[in-house]
């Protein structure tokens, strides 16, 4: 299976971390970003995610729905397994295993923490808002996926 994790946008200040929304100019990187994205996805053939899994948080809900409105998911689905503060994200719960390309859209340090794990590898892949990686994934445990792409900031604009 294909898995693309998104860092969710750019997002503001708000009374508590779960209810930060995405900022004008993050809104706009998504949208920017899943552009990009997609026209990377049709020059390398590479088939569209088809379920989309995201975190519970305001911000990554937000980011989602930009996503969605661009990629038409089958799936789009709140995830507790995907909130920041768990512990088992490297055992990708959140997965689904028929389904042949999934987007999941997390936090840092998460998201790095899989695709070290995941790719099993010593250098730091840290992702800064709308950044991306794509991973072919064979199963969910050290070493058993191959990074095919990684782009930090998210797809310049």
């Amino acid at each position: 299976m294909l898995v693309t994790l998104w860092r969710h946008g750019e997002a503001g200040q708000a009374a508590s971390d779960a209810a930060r929304e995405l900022t004008v100019r993050g809104g706009e990187h998504v949208g920017m970003t899943v552009k990009s994205y997609k026209d990377w996805c049709q020059n390398t053939k590479v088939e569209l995610p088809s379920y989309c899994a995201h975190s519970p948080l305001t911000r990554t809900c937000q980011t989602a729905s930009i996503l969605d409105a661009h990629l038409c998911f089958e799936t789009l689905v709140s995830h507790d397994q995907l909130a920041p503060g768990q512990r088992s994200y490297s055992q990708g719960r959140f997965l689904e295993a028929d389904v042949a390309h999934q987007l999941i859209v997390g936090h840092q340090p998460y998201l790095s923490e899989l695709i070290n794990v995941w790719c099993d590898t010593a250098q730091y892949h840290g992702l800064s808002t709308s950044g991306v990686a794509i991973i072919r994934l064979l199963m969910p445990s050290r070493g058993g996926g191959e990074l095919l792409y990684y782009e930090p900031e998210g797809f310049l604009f």
